[in-house]
């Protein structure tokens, strides 16, 4: 027992805490279980949106104010004017341009190998179209006729001539200076080039083509010298004497067993296509009024003057021919008081009888036989190959070598007389060779229809 007091009384701070510990913690107890816990949950609001009368507005169209200008329709033109591409803004050196073996058409298709076309510088392709027919390429060849039977009133004269050659010239002037140009004119077998080959048509070498065909049977020129054809011709220019002969113009006639003289030839504006082809233009434009003496003699006869000396038919037809000198001396001095261009007369001495004695006998002439239109279009190919540095074919090649009508196009201008019948003949053989070489054929009648190609107004 005295332990036991011992004991409490010597720990009776720590029990007394320990009492006081367990008191506190039954309080804690008892006062959480009178706690409430109110837990207070929020709950999604939910609106509700009132439908609203609003007033319906009727949609207008919008409406701006345009301008709109009616591209006025105007009626098909009966004549067109030359529509060239225009010129690039750079000139090109007035240079010449040499052939070179194994390239076609020499340096011009070097350059522009590939590009497509017939050759060229490369650059470009000009589009020209002259009385009706179009033509592309890059090597353009003009041939112009200078014969007096381009110069007939009927034909519409010396005016009418000033305006075709004006064609070419605007022509020459508008092409790019990439493009190659030439142009040839003839008369019989003359022929005169502007360049010796095929040159840029630059503006210099423009000016020169001018220079040299402007005074070409003007009026001018005719009324003061009585002259006409190549010998009225500017400076510059160069004749060409080369004989490009080649297949069957090139080949003795044979009939009956004979041969009848050497080469047989080709006449007027074979000369001048044969030159093109030498020189593997790509577009050619022929501007003539006839087929004229493409045939070669098959027997012999009697010559003018050995009829004119041995026959009385001879001598009169003689007499008249200078009666017939005459007579176009007084009505050109009556021309020349009123102010108008010269009559010209084709044909000379049998142009003056058709003239003014077309009943007089006219002097014998021998058969001959006419060439056809397949006959130069292979004359046209040989020699195309033959400057290309590629062998002769054997036969024509028309047909078998499918590149042929690709390489180059003819086409023919063939101006005829106002209200007269047209040459069958000459028509016929013109639009066959140019069909064989890609080209195309119009005929253009008289000065009004000229002028109307020129102007583009309706007759």
């Amino acid at each position: 027992m005295s332990g036991k007091k011992r004991f409490f009384a010597s720990h009776a701070k720590s029990s007394a805490a320990l009492v006081s510990l367990g008191i506190h913690a039954v309080l804690i107890v008892i006062a959480l279980s009178f706690v409430a816990v109110t837990v207070i949950q929020k709950e999604d609001q939910n609106f509700e949106a009132k439908p609203v009368n609003r007033p319906k507005m009727q949609l207008k169209k919008l409406q701006v104010p345009v301008n709109i200008k009616r591209k006025k329709t105007q009626k098909p033109k009966l004549r067109k004017r030359i529509v060239v591409q225009p010129k690039l803004n750079q000139n090109v050196p007035d240079i010449k341009m040499p052939e070179i073996t194994g390239v076609k058409g020499g340096l011009g298709n070097a350059a522009g190998a590939g590009l497509g076309g017939g050759g060229g510088l490369g650059f470009s392709m000009p589009e020209i179209e002259i009385f009706g027919i179009k033509g592309k390429g890059e090597k353009v060849f003009l041939i112009l006729d200078t014969s007096n039977s381009m110069l007939v009133d009927e034909m519409g004269g010396i005016p009418a001539y000033t305006i075709i050659k004006e064609e070419l010239l605007r022509i020459v002037d508008s092409l790019p200076s990439t493009a190659l140009i030439n142009v040839a004119v003839f008369r019989g077998n003359d022929v005169q080039t502007a360049f010796p080959q095929m040159a840029p048509a630059s503006k210099p070498n423009a000016d020169k083509v001018r220079a040299w065909l402007e005074p070409l049977n003007s009026s001018a020129n005719a009324a003061k010298s009585g002259r006409y054809g190549t010998g009225t011709l500017g400076p510059g220019g160069t004749r060409i004497r080369e004989d490009l002969r080649t297949g069957n113009f090139a080949k003795p006639v044979k009939k009956g067993g004979s041969i009848y003289g050497g080469k047989s030839g080709g006449h007027e504006w074979f000369n001048a296509v044969m030159l093109a082809h030498k020189q593997q233009a790509d577009t050619i434009f022929l501007l003539t009024d006839r087929w004229g003496h493409q045939a070669v003699a098959v027997n012999t006869a009697m010559t003018t003057e050995e009829w004119i000396e041995t026959t009385s038919a001879g001598k009169k037809w003689a007499e008249k021919v200078e009666e017939g000198k005459k007579l176009l001396a007084e009505e050109n001095k009556k021309r020349k008081e009123k102010g108008e261009p010269p009559k010209v007369i084709e044909g000379g001495r049998w142009g003056l009888i058709r003239e003014y004695f077309p009943g007089v006998q006219q002097p014998p002439r021998p058969q001959y036989y006419q060439f056809v239109p397949k006959e130069f279009a292979e004359a046209f190919m040989m020699v195309r190959d033959k400057y290309n540095n590629q062998a002769v074919p054997t036969s024509s090649g028309l047909g078998k070598r499918k590149s042929s009508k690709k390489d180059f196009s003819f086409n023919v201008v063939h101006f005829v007389e106002k209200d007269a019948t047209l040459d069958s003949r000459t028509a016929d053989n013109f639009n066959k060779l140019t069909r064989l070489c890609s080209g195309d054929y119009q005929t253009v009648a008289g000065l009004e229809e000229i002028q109307s190609y020129v102007s583009g107004s309706e007759e």
